[in-house]
């Protein structure tokens, strides 16, 4: 008890210097010290590039009138999920942002779309995609012969 006396004084400086220092950079941003500080947060949402939600679930006839005509598929591109005879794959690349959308070549129905890219935040941004929507899955998808590389967000309908 004597030798916690002791050491107390030193115990409440070291604190007191640790608090001064704090920079509060692992504080949420919506806490209310951070917002006392910094003032109120301000959402920072930006614009989708491509409307890729209104197109889940669509024919491959309407994906064609909202995303523009179909262009080549990108070079030494493999899919990594494995096609039926009869599905068939068209690339679109509105404005910057490569989809891809694989359909039934009989029903015209669209599959999935898989919109390819590395940085799956940016993807879901400029995408227009949210993680819980009721309407579509969300999945990543890795490269074929490395597995921790995104090669882009498979998009699949729930119905």
């Amino acid at each position: 008890m004597r030798r916690f006396v002791r050491l107390l004084p030193l115990l409440v400086c070291l604190l007191a210097a640790g608090q001064q220092g704090c920079s509060r950079a692992r504080e949420r941003e919506d806490s209310a010290t951070a917002v006392e500080q910094e003032g109120p947060v301000r959402p920072t949402a930006a614009v989708p590039t491509v409307d890729v939600p209104a197109v889940v679930g669509r024919s491959i006839d309407e994906v064609r009138r909202r995303l523009g005509p179909p262009e080549q598929l990108p070079a030494g591109f493999e899919d990594p999920i494995g096609r039926q005879p009869g599905d068939s794959t068209l690339t679109f690349q509105p404005r910057g942002l490569t989809v891809l959308a694989s359909y039934d070549a009989r029903s015209r129905r669209v599959l999935d779309l898989l919109v390819l890219g590395t940085d799956e935040d940016a993807l879901m941004r400029r995408a227009g995609l949210a993680a819980g929507a009721p309407a579509y899955l969300l999945l990543p998808v890795f490269a074929l012969n490395r597995s921790t590389r995104l090669v882009g967000l498979r998009v699949v309908p729930r119905s």
